[in-house]
């Protein structure tokens, strides 16, 4: 049935919490249209995104919140029986919700009570249960692996399989393909499911909350239409409704069992938190949060007030806290109660993470703030890599674990862990053998045959093995046998022997293994294989060069998708400017500039030899330094790879010399500490100043690797002469290539301008920056403002200092 909305006087009211500039109000009308119409959009805007997209949904959650009415609308039925349908469904519905409403109002004013109060009794806790007077005896039964048979209901272990991360991502595009189309069950679906929800994802949990703070700024109307006939005669028509939000984490950031959260590493945490609840361990040892089927009513408490108001992450913690209830576990039935819901890139993104809480996008509204990141975050997510010294840490536990349990593992069992061995004596043998080339590459590619060339690894079949490491828990019995025989050992030498014992803040060896090993079992054309040398041995890469197979699931299920962030356009130093002489242009443009000034270089490397080199006396300048020569203006403070000062440090002091009116320059790096996130507004960013055009190094095998896939995929895309296919191919690795530099280039220039009435000048030192290739990646509200300093009878510096006097001169 087509959706047919009235809906002209929400796109005309998007409850914004201030009146809205014009540019705000056409993109919160573009942003609901394509929500409304189930686009994939794009969206660029270079501050005051959270401010605009909340107004812009708020039409969304009004409309789809709930079944009230104004959801379907068949043109075929008369006038009379659709408003007869909307009359009698508003009412159903608002009297189900008046309950609801005023169980979370009640809330709500109990929570602003206790805080008004500062009452620091604690709430009621679940009760703990009682110690056992004696603790359980040591048994290594329970790391003995469980029965396994691969043969067994094949077609069932297979559908399971499908939804694994494990498995490539062309492979996982088939499964789904297929997926559902051999059942004619229809599962059965939860009343509030039906819903739209707005699934709000951002890279941090930092800009998750600064969302949080906004949506609470926002008045949102009733979702239930209004009845002028029922006005005045019951209170329905005056139901106050809030937005119901919903903050999502992993474990880590919601774990609430001390000892389990003192582990600090999230791999530890949640590997711990599913220890504790295997079947064999003992009841005192077990998570006393964890929700049972005996805590509806904490699982209902605390679903009322997680959404009593609106709450970011720390905030859902400590309502688990309050009610005694696991806040990881109990947030996942609140959410099919949410109308938005937020999450960082990792929960969304992740097919296992996504299964885990049973979210599903199927319909509903996907945002992904900073979206810039997004192609790199997915990357970076399933890609995955091992050192060698891991991989024979893994051989030596492995080995010891067959050794002690060979008479009690049976069948499968036996045989798997036998092919695991010699796989990871494969892999750590052609590492070894890198290692002892002398003179070789430090980096290079890597064939996934050459991992295979061991002894009986070509008879390994990759499916079996790769379910059987997911299915077996073989990497959780190895870990847990190999620390309580640690733990004894340690224990048998004496206290002053304890610290031998495995740090459990680290990722256990054989976990990390097993994620390298997963991909490796199931390689896709997306993906390569490289080494890398260094001082701590070599290093094997497994790296995904296409994200976009992983996405596109997302994509698909979900009823309209928004990519939003500040610089969405496409996303060494090319020898121009002799360092000293680039010195003196900065030490000029920060005498014209006021305040504070930020300038951005391509690499770590390069910007403390510029240190270096502008610490050095000037050649026939007296004495003279440039660093100096710039400090007579302003006071220069920088960051390094080795973070002697941290960065809360450096902005700190970077701050105070701001307002104490000395002013400062700011050396940072393109992708670094401050290149990203951390906001220089109004005084604190009155200049912004690129340095060179910060390309990635195409020499290295990673890149050689990422340019060659983009060519071959396009050239297998198009059609023509064979001349034409590679002028196309060659055309996307270079784009490719210009496009991951400028991403980087467009979020230092997005650092300065945070609000309306701010301003900065934003000086790009590059004859690079004068080429309409590259212009024309910047973003369009930085195109629009470009002036060239380039002429045949003016010096750039010269002009560029009389334009930069001038414009401030006006702003004063």
């Amino acid at each position: 049935m087509d959706l047919n909305l009235d809906m002209d006087k929400e796109l005309q009211d998007f409850h914004h919490p201030f009146t809205p500039y014009k540019i705000q109000l056409q993109f919160m009308q573009a942003l609901y249209g394509c929500l409304e119409d189930g686009k994939v959009a794009v969206f660029e805007s270079p501050t005051g995104k959270c401010a605009t997209l909340i107004p812009s949904t708020s039409p969304l959650v009004v409309c789809f919140g709930s079944d009230s009415g104004c959801r379907y609308r068949d043109d075929d039925e008369p006038e009379w029986m659709i408003e007869f349908a909307k009359r009698d469904s508003r009412r159903t519905i608002a009297e189900k919700r008046q309950q609801f409403e005023s169980r979370l109002a009640k809330i709500k004013q109990d929570e602003e009570r206790l805080k008004q109060a500062q009452d620091s009794q604690e709430r009621p806790r679940k009760k703990q249960p009682a110690a056992k007077s004696k603790s359980a005896p040591n048994d290594d039964e329970q790391f003995v692996l469980d029965d396994y048979d691969s043969e067994t209901d094949e077609r069932q272990k297979a559908s399971q399989s499908a939804g694994v991360d494990g498995l490539s991502a062309s492979t996982l595009a088939l499964l789904e393909k297929y997926k559902g189309q051999f059942t004619s069950k229809k599962p059965e679906q939860d009343e509030e499911d039906d819903s739209v929800k707005i699934f709000y994802c951002s890279r941090t949990h930092s800009q998750l909350s600064q969302f949080a703070g906004e949506l609470r700024r926002v008045a949102f109307p009733s979702s239930i239409p209004g009845d002028p006939e029922a006005e005045g005669k019951d209170d329905l028509s005056k139901l106050e409704e809030r937005v119901k939000h919903l903050s999502l984490g992993s474990r880590k950031n919601l774990c609430i069992n001390p000892k389990v959260q003192a582990l600090g590493n999230s791999t530890a945490i949640n590997e711990r938190c599913l220890d504790l609840q295997q079947p064999g361990v003992a009841a005192e040892k077990k998570c006393s949060f964890l929700p049972s089927k005996d805590d509806e009513a904490l699982m209902l408490e605390f679903r009322d007030h997680a959404l009593a108001t609106v709450k970011d992450i720390e905030d859902i913690g400590k309502v688990g806290q309050q009610v005694g209830i696991c806040p990881y576990y109990a947030s996942r039935s609140v959410i099919k109660h949410s109308e938005i819901v937020t999450l960082p890139y990792p929960l969304l993104l992740q097919r296992s993470a996504r299964e885990a809480l049973n979210l599903s996008v199927k319909g509903h509204v996907v945002i992904i703030d900073e979206a810039h990141n997004l192609m790199d975050a997915i990357a970076g997510i399933h890609s995955v890599s091992v050192s060698l010294s891991q991989l024979e840490t893994a051989m030596s536990q492995l080995t010891t674990y067959a050794r002690k349990f060979k008479t009690r593992l049976k069948g499968k069992n036996r045989s798997y862990l036998a092919q695991v061995i010699r796989l990871v004596g494969s892999i750590a043998g052609h590492l070894r053998g890198i290692a002892q080339q002398k003179g070789g590459a430090p980096e290079g590619s890597v064939q996934f045959s050459d991992l295979m060339a061991g002894k009986g690894v070509d008879q390994i079949n990759p499916y079996k093995l790769s379910r059987y490491l997911q299915e077996s828990k073989l990497a959780r019995k190895v870990d847990g046998y190999v620390e309580s025989e640690s733990s004894q050992e340690a224990q048998g030498q004496g206290q002053g022997q304890v610290s031998r014992t495995r740090d459990r803040t680290t990722v256990p060896v054989l976990f990390h293994i097993q994620s390298f090993l997963l991909p490796l079992m199931n390689p896709s054309e997306e993906g390569r294989l490289f080494y890398q040398k260094g001082q701590d041995g070599v290093l094997l890469k497994y790296m995904l060069l296409d994200p976009t197979n992983h996405f596109r699931e997302i994509v698909e299920d979900a009823r309209a998708v928004i990519l939003a962030g500040g610089t969405m356009s496409p996303v060494s130093l090319a020898g121009y400017f002799a360092i000293t002489d680039l010195g003196r242009t900065i030490a000029t443009l920060c005498q014209v500039i006021p305040d504070g000034v930020v300038a951005f270089f391509p690499s770590y490397d390069y910007l403390s030899q510029v240190v270096n080199v502008w610490k050095k006396p000037i050649p026939n300048g007296n004495g003279q330094t440039t660093f100096g020569l710039i400090e007579k203006k302003k006071k220069i403070m920088y960051e390094s790879r080795e973070a002697v000062t941290t960065t809360d440090t450096l902005l700190q002091e970077y701050t105070e010399a701001i307002e104490s009116g000395s002013g400062a320059l700011l050396l940072s790096v393109v992708g670094g500490k401050l290149s990203e996130g951390i906001n220089f507004s109004d005084k604190l960013g009155r200049g912004v100043f690129i340095i060179g055009l910060p390309f990635p190094n195409i020499r290295s095998a990673v890149w050689q690797a990422k340019i060659k896939y983009i060519e071959e995929k396009t050239y297998k895309q198009h059609s023509g002469s064979e001349l034409e296919k590679k002028a196309r191919a060659s055309a996307a690795g270079k784009d490719f290539y210009e496009n991951a530099c400028m991403r980087a280039v467009n979020q230092c220039i997005g650092r300065a301008i945070r609000h309306v009435n701010d301003y900065a000048a934003i000086v790009m030192i590059d004859r690079r920056y004068e080429t309409p290739r590259i212009q024309g990646k910047l973003p369009g509200w930085i195109r629009g403002s470009l002036v060239s300093a380039a002429t045949a009878t003016a010096r750039p510096a010269q002009m560029t200092v009389q334009r930069l006097s001038k414009f401030f001169a006006e702003k004063s």
